[in-house]
């Protein structure tokens, strides 16, 4: 119930505190993160630095483009948000959609992301997970713009475009009694709009005209974080299964969300952390090994969903999905 503002504030101050992290940061997801080795089969999602795909240089050049635009991008912020569809999205790949039809997932991306790595994204889960993924796009205009929209995001709980769509289609497939699970993955950015989606399903499905639906659809959701740089992440009554949080111990972003929240009782999920990892784009740098990382030790009252209780309370339940398959 803090002043967003204070929130804002502190978040500037932090930034500006921090000035040798942001520029390691845009070095380590620029520059130095660049190379020309075809890291990853197409079919598994390029890294998103390899110039080897042509398709990354026009990614790249647009995130330049937005970059040196940025008071442009400002002042159109609003006619461009006005001119979005509303369900601008990313489909599951054909060869998977047939795949376990039982399950549903989404992914949300985070910053610097454009529809063609949203794909890039989506297709390294598909290929990890054996998994048709449904990517919801979260819209870049650029690293200046698409930080101030995070900051602002996570203090007001701005509902988004994304958040909207995202709780729609997540809401479609809660009450589908043909889906025995949904996952919902998010990055960065994406994290912040997970987390405001949770909410405004748990207000739906607790509001619903002559109680046609119920909060305990919330049982059939897992949710599963990259980076996430919410201030909170709230698991309504510990109906969700399941919510973990996977982060890089040297990524400002998560340095800035989920690493500094790991005492709050209103972030709730386990933490996984990739110790002296650094990076933030989700190809690029993020692992989805469960042997790279070691589980935060949190208080009990973070501690209220399923899979946070039992011997498997500290593994990681995302990555073993399928993990033989690897």
């Amino acid at each position: 119930m803090d002043n967003p503002w204070k929130s804002v504030r502190e978040d500037f101050t932090y930034l500006f505190i921090h000035w040798f992290d942001i520029v390691i940061f845009l070095l380590d997801n620029s520059i130095f993160g660049l190379r020309f080795n075809n890291s990853k089969e197409p079919k598994g999602g390029s890294d998103e630095l390899d110039l080897s795909y042509w398709a990354n240089w026009k990614s790249i050049l647009f995130q330049l483009w937005c970059f040196f635009n940025t008071i442009p991008s400002m002042l159109l912020y609003p006619i461009r948000e006005m001119q979005s569809e509303e369900e601008e999205s990313r489909d599951p790949s054909p060869i998977y959609a047939e795949n376990y039809k039982d399950e549903k997932w989404f992914y949300i991306n985070g910053v610097m992301t454009n529809k063609h790595w949203l794909d890039e994204n989506c297709k390294r889960l598909e290929h990890r997970f054996q998994r048709g993924v449904t990517g919801v796009l979260n819209s870049s205009y650029g690293i200046i713009w698409d930080t101030a929209e995070t900051i602002v995001s996570r203090s007001f709980d701005d509902e988004t475009i994304p958040v909207r769509w995202a709780s729609w289609n997540i809401f479609k497939a809660l009450k589908d009694e043909n889906i025995k699970k949904v996952r919902l993955v998010a990055h960065s950015e994406g994290c912040v709009i997970a987390n405001l989606v949770i909410k405004k399903l748990y207000w739906e499905l607790s509001y619903s005209e002559k109680d046609e639906y119920d909060e305990s659809l919330l049982k059939k959701l897992e949710v599963y974080t990259f980076a996430n740089i919410s201030r909170e992440f709230i698991n309504p009554k510990g109906l969700i299964k399941c919510i973990e949080h996977y982060a890089n111990e040297e990524d400002l972003i998560s340095k800035m969300g989920v690493l500094t929240e790991v005492e709050n009782p209103r972030f709730h999920g386990k933490i996984f952390v990739n110790k002296n990892a650094r990076g933030h784009l989700f190809n690029r740098y993020f692992s989805l090994n469960p042997d790279d990382y070691v589980c935060y030790t949190r208080p009990d009252e973070c501690m209220i969903s399923e899979c946070e209780k039992g011997e498997n309370a500290h593994k990681p339940t995302f990555l073993f999905i399928n993990h033989s398959k690897i």
